[in-house]
């Protein structure tokens, strides 16, 4: 909670540090003059490599905010390699599955409203602002955490991001799908996958023969190429054939998670 809260005061915590950076660099900059004057060239040459970095954190506002995304896009990754890991390999230690899924949510849920924070104050940020990963950390936040109001909030205007450059369509492509497989319904790209029984199935799709079409349309592989991934394979034929088969497994499983995640 102490990492909660600290970032909830992120607009008073970015005004502190640009402060503390301004005084920062006077002070890199005073030591450096010292030293030359002193003639003292050991201490001149482990202080003025430095004040390029503070200088940037004086006057880029950017520089906190690209830290702080910097800092959420590696607790999103790492608790997910976790997961992973231990999908693949439980050996020993697969009994902590459910235990690293719980933190995961607790992780995915703080790191939302953090992201929520930065999104309200300065809008989406585009990578000429934050770079490709924090741009990325943005929509991963938002994608990740399971609180349907944050991300029925956020879907309109990462999708305005998209019309103005500052976020890519897949981005609003994969949140979509997100929204409606999290409320039980056919997604419209393909993007949204779950495991069950060990195979691994695209949840149902609004329109099949249309999905390639979509994805296309957007810069995306097809959904075969993108099922490859998880080694299975998608045709319009064999889909229609199992599609009752796999509405009726979603529904299941949609059942199961909605009561697990209620315990």
């Amino acid at each position: 909670m102490i990492y909660l809260k600290r970032f909830l005061l992120l607009p008073v915590m970015l005004s502190v540090a640009t402060a503390g950076m301004a005084q920062e660099l006077d002070s890199l900059m005073n030591v450096c003059y010292r030293s030359l004057d002193k003639g003292d060239t050991a201490t001149f040459n482990l202080t003025y490599p430095k004040i390029c970095d503070a200088y940037e954190q004086k006057y880029d506002e950017m520089y906190e905010v690209r830290k702080v995304l910097d800092r959420l896009r590696k607790s999103d990754q790492s608790i997910r390699i976790l997961v992973i890991d231990l999908q693949k390999n439980p050996g020993k230690n697969g009994h902590l599955l459910p235990v690293v899924r719980r933190k995961m949510h607790e992780i995915d849920k703080e790191n939302a409203k953090v992201v929520a924070s930065i999104i309200d104050k300065y809008g989406w940020l585009g990578t000429e602002d934050i770079g490709d990963d924090g741009n990325q950390t943005l929509f991963l936040c938002i994608q990740h955490c399971e609180d349907s109001v944050i991300q029925h909030k956020y879907l309109p205007i990462i999708e305005d991001a998209v019309h103005k450059g500052n976020a890519k369509p897949w981005h609003f492509a994969f949140l979509t799908d997100r929204i409606l497989m999290n409320q039980g319904k056919p997604q419209v790209y393909g993007t949204q996958t779950v495991i069950i029984d060990g195979r691994t199935y695209p949840v149902p799709l609004q329109n099949p023969r249309e999905v390639d079409a979509l994805r296309k349309s957007i810069g995306m592989e097809s959904l075969d190429e993108y099922m490859q991934e998880h080694g299975e394979h998608f045709s319009v034929e064999d889909y229609l054939k199992e599609e009752a088969t796999i509405n009726e497994k979603f529904q299941r499983w949609f059942k199961g998670r909605n009561e697990k995640m209620r315990q």
